[in-house]
């Protein structure tokens, strides 16, 4: 990497245009860095952002890195290997380039090759859900996972605070776990805020105050969470020890068997973070949930 580039914020380039891609680019440039150019399996996506920038749209990833000091790979997991091998491939320039891929998933040996050729490899993961140039804003705030040697890891740490972020290190051999604890966060409350919704239409609300009325619900209770720690965000009558409106809950829920076992163990999970606030309140719940649990015994110690 041009030795320049530690002091001044290097020109970007995107190979991949899609929804991180295009957040991505959007939060960069608006944070003060200057994409140069983008390429996407779509034509279209890449024009298109393109324009939005005054950037190149090129048809091939190496075009992206020729005029590009730092190029991010915003493409599918299974992708990452095969732009990387084109890229060796191509024959371009690599030494004095950084290429850093922004998969949770993956480590930066995905680039090794690209690494052996001369150039300065890395991953920078946003822990965020982005779904295009509009939610650019929920960068803000956000941690991202960022994997590099130096001088790439101070550069990639800059990119992060000039977005507002905090970068944080996940080892090799935990990257499963990081991404299953973004899934569980950043994409089951969709599914869960599709069930909802369907018992709140059952109830007689319209589907679009249904999901929109949830959703900021959601919403607010994300705004709970990042301000304060989980037993003070949790809200609602779990929180209250509120045995009496569980029980009413599972009972209205009977004529759905599986979607009263997902209430019963997200309520159980629910009692264990208020347990440490309130355990009488937490044992309240747990009594009317696990009905038929059995009290621990202490089994003596054998020598």
């Amino acid at each position: 990497m041009h030795g320049d580039m530690k002091a001044a914020r290097p020109k970007l380039g995107f190979v991949g245009a899609g929804r991180a891609g295009s957040a991505l680019a959007v939060g960069l440039r608006d944070a003060g860095y200057e994409v140069s150019a983008i390429s996407s399996r779509e034509p279209h996506d890449a024009d298109e952002l393109a324009a939005r920038f005054g950037a190149r749209s090129v048809s091939t990833p190496e075009g992206v890195v020729a005029a590009a000091d730092l190029t991010l790979l915003t493409v599918p997991d299974t992708q990452i290997g095969v732009v990387a091998a084109s890229l060796v491939a191509s024959e371009v320039e690599l030494r004095d380039r950084a290429v850093v891929h922004c998969s949770a998933r993956q480590s930066a040996r995905e680039l090794r090759s690209l690494a052996l050729a001369g150039a300065e490899v890395g991953v920078l993961h946003p822990l965020q859900s982005l779904a295009g140039p509009d939610s650019a804003v929920n960068l803000r705030g956000s941690r991202f996972r960022v994997e590099a040697e130096e001088p790439l890891r101070t550069v990639l740490h800059r990119m992060v605070e000039d977005l507002g972020g905090a970068p944080i290190e996940v080892p090799a051999e935990a990257l499963d776990l990081y991404h299953a604890a973004a899934v569980l966060a950043g994409n089951a409350p969709i599914a869960l805020l599709a069930r909802a919704s369907r018992l709140l239409e059952q109830a007689g609300v319209a589907p679009a105050d249904a999901w929109q009325g949830l959703a900021a619900l959601m919403q607010g209770a994300a705004a709970n969470a990042r301000a304060s720690a989980a037993a003070e965000s949790l809200t609602g009558p779990v929180a209250r020890g509120d045995a009496d409106a569980v029980a009413r809950h599972l009972e209205a829920l009977a004529g759905d068997p599986q979607l009263q076992e997902l209430y019963r163990t997200l309520v159980r999970d629910m009692a264990t973070v208020v347990e440490p606030r309130d355990p009488a309140a937490a044992a309240r719940i747990r009594s009317v949930v696990e009905p038929h649990a059995s009290p621990r015994v202490r089994r003596p110690r054998v020598a």
